[in-house]
């Protein structure tokens, strides 16, 4: 049963702009939901069609089975947390976090009770005395988070809540919401275009671009089977190599050919589309099951150039000239390849990364 879902959403602004084109989604009651996109994808209006800032132009919201379209935002029981920390300066931590509580008329007995606790859940206790001033980045968005989830609301939504905390705090806090999210089995819908955090953090990703969900599915469903194009290479960082060649068959044996390029491709005869696969087909690979060698191998049979190598610590990322595609492959830190220049490389698409060219939809 879904605890929040919204139906046949659509919304445009002046000037025909369509941030919402007709989407659907449900999330279960305790799931941590991410929608995940570029700036601009829709997914701010999103949250704020489903807090009641923003009216629909048609669809509805519903939440624990009762549509909310058209109620105010204080009838709907969400709490959203934007980008921008917003919190009273004249008020110490105690009292921003207290704050909605206060403002639904609890007693100040359990008020207190209720911030300790969610202090001591976010590791703030130390500063509810003071300040917003005195804190540090990563201690006012704690306290920010403190406030939305103080008042125990339906759904918690968080819209790009670390954009604009260093790397450092960013780990921790997206470690703190994982905690937080185990500790209190609070709904979560959290919105961000950082595709590691939408991974690391969520139950299920929607992946929403140009007004327009691509997929829903688990981390795992969409990094390994993506819908289309855009989610191969929105999801992944590096993000799946995407390249064109022809399909050919021989001796029972299917095989894909391209520019400095002849490989095989097994089982392709398990998708329900084989049938009617064209020649012309594009096929994606991700940059990690691609082998690299400084010698001509039995894996490593196809002859590229090495025209870049970002070294990142844990992996090195080669920027790698095959044939006329540029792509990239990662290998660990200490592997042969440590230098621009020649080299050798292989790799076999599996049949669910083939995709249609002109659509770029894969036959999957």
């Amino acid at each position: 049963m879904s605890w929040l879902s919204v139906e046949n959403l659509r919304k445009t602004f002046e000037e025909n702009v369509t941030a919402l084109d007709d989407i659907s989604f449900s999330m279960k009651k305790g799931e941590f939901f991410c929608i995940v996109g570029p700036t601009n994808a829709g997914k701010s209006t999103l949250l704020k069609i489903i807090a009641g800032l923003y009216r629909p132009d048609s669809g509805q919201v519903n939440l624990s089975n009762v549509n909310v379209t058209a109620l105010q935002p204080k009838d709907r029981q969400v709490s959203l947390l934007f980008q921008n920390i917003a919190l009273f300066p004249t008020l110490t931590g105690f009292d921003n976090i207290a704050f909605p509580l206060r403002t639904a008329g609890m007693g100040e007995t359990e008020i207190a009770e209720r911030v300790e606790k969610v202090a001591e859940i976010l590791k703030v206790s130390h500063i509810l005395s003071r300040y917003p001033r005195t804190f540090s980045g990563g201690e006012q968005q704690r306290v920010a988070i403190g406030r939305a989830i103080a008042y125990r609301s339906h759904v918690l939504m968080l819209d790009e809540p670390l954009t604009n905390l260093d790397a450092r705090i960013r780990i921790a806090l997206r470690i703190e919401f994982k905690k937080l999210h185990h500790d209190t089995g609070q709904s979560m819908l959290y919105v961000t275009h950082d595709q590691v955090e939408a991974m690391s953090l969520s139950d299920r990703i929607a992946v929403l671009h140009e007004g327009k969900f691509q997929q829903i599915g688990t981390p795992d469903e969409i990094y390994h089977k993506p819908a289309n194009r855009f989610v191969a290479q929105f999801m992944g960082q590096p993000p799946m190599n995407i390249m064109d060649g022809e399909i050919a068959t021989s001796d029972d044996k299917t095989r894909i050919l391209g520019d400095g390029f002849d490989v095989p491709v097994n089982n392709i005869q398990q998708l329900n589309q084989a049938s009617s696969i064209p020649r012309a087909v594009s096929f994606g690979i991700r940059p990690e099951t691609i082998d690299a060698s400084p010698e001509q191998t039995e894996n490593t049979s196809i002859p590229g150039k090495v025209v870049w190598i970002e070294r990142l610590g844990a992996k090195h990322v080669l920027d790698v000239q095959l044939g006329k595609s540029l792509i990239k492959v990662v290998v660990r830190p200490d592997h042969p390849v440590q230098s621009e220049g020649p080299a050798w490389f292989g790799f076999t698409p599996r049949p669910e990364h083939l995709l249609d060219r002109e659509s770029g939809v894969f036959f999957s």
